[in-house]
């Protein structure tokens, strides 16, 4: 355990500034450097900092590179910030197919109540690396956060109007069920259904075989929070990494996924490009993406992503 104890004090805007200064950094408008500072905390700034620090006897130093600026870094905080709105957009959009396919096949199969029955769920368990073991029972938790959301959701005027008019079976049906889960609950729901068939539909309709879709699912979900807590995808190793998908009959996939580093993002990207391909055929997630890449070219570094050298010429980007 280390035993240093934390003695940095807290600076005011004008002594941040003053620091990045005998650092190195170039600011040549410190008002609105100080205005930056006031809205994005230096310490979340501090991260995109990273790429412009010097390195000596391999190791990363305090001090900047020779010539960079203060927009360096506001400008690559920018770019992050788009790209996060811009992935946020389009699972939004694989979200609601998702969510379509779950609803429409497990209900032609089971009827219109199926999040109601038990027996086509599984209990899964397993050991964490303390030690701890953690059970999943899907099953309990949709419909304790159902149960939850008849009792207090009063802005979904549909959850309303089943409850006053409905005095069985409680929940409403799947179809308006799914669409008050969290989406945690949708990839839970297709990891956890008892019939490997009950899967295999839903993610074929995705060109996928089950077990990379659960993977993709469990991954987006990851990414998802990530964005929607507004914390950094630019040069971010991922905590979970989706499952490689070796190659695909039916749909644009990279040309050699050997060479792609799964826990970078570039890899996130290809996936959500080629879910659209079905879920959205017109997106303009891939123009849009090659747009801002290209407005933010100065910084936004895609070595760091783990974007390939050669990743234009995939025909996954064309």
């Amino acid at each position: 355990m280390p035993d240093c104890e934390y003695t940095k004090p807290p600076l005011t805007y004008d002594e941040q500034i003053d620091l990045l200064l005998s650092r190195g950094l170039e600011i040549k408008d410190k008002p609105r450097a100080s205005r930056h500072l006031s809205c994005i905390s230096y310490y979340r700034l501090s991260a995109y900092m990273l790429p412009y620090r010097k390195w000596e006897n391999k190791q990363l130093t305090d001090d900047f590179i020779a010539g960079i600026t203060w927009d360096h870094v506001h400008d690559l905080y920018v770019f992050d910030r788009k790209l996060r709105l811009l992935i946020f957009d389009s699972i939004e959009r694989l979200e609601i197919a998702i969510r379509t396919q779950i609803i429409y096949q497990l209900s032609y199969k089971y009827g219109s109540h199926w999040q109601d029955n038990k027996d086509i769920f599984k209990v899964n368990s397993y050991e964490r690396k303390d030690g701890k073991v953690v059970t999943i029972d899907v099953f309990n938790d949709i419909h304790r956060h159902i149960s939850e959301q008849l009792a207090s959701n009063k802005a979904e005027v549909f959850i309303q109007h089943y409850a006053q008019k409905y005095a069985k079976p409680t929940n409403p049906p799947s179809w308006m069920s799914v669409e008050i889960m969290y989406f945690n609950h949708l990839s839970q729901i297709c990891n956890n259904l008892k019939e490997r068939s009950d899967i295999v539909g839903i993610a074929k309709w995705f060109g996928l075989p089950p077990d990379i879709f659960c993977s993709w699912l469990h991954t987006i979900n990851y990414v998802r929070n990530i964005s929607a807590h507004h914390a950094r995808l630019w040069n971010r190793d991922f905590n979970i990494v989706p499952a490689k998908l070796h190659f695909s009959k039916t749909k644009v996939w990279v040309s050699d996924p050997e060479k792609v580093q799964r826990a970078k993002l570039y890899y996130f990207l290809c996936m959500i490009n080629y879910l659209l391909q079905t879920a959205n055929p017109y997106s303009s997630f891939k123009t849009r993406l090659l747009t801002l890449l290209e407005e933010y070219k100065p910084v936004a570094n895609p070595g760091f992503m783990g974007f390939p050298t050669n990743w234009k010429d995939e025909q996954l980007w064309k």
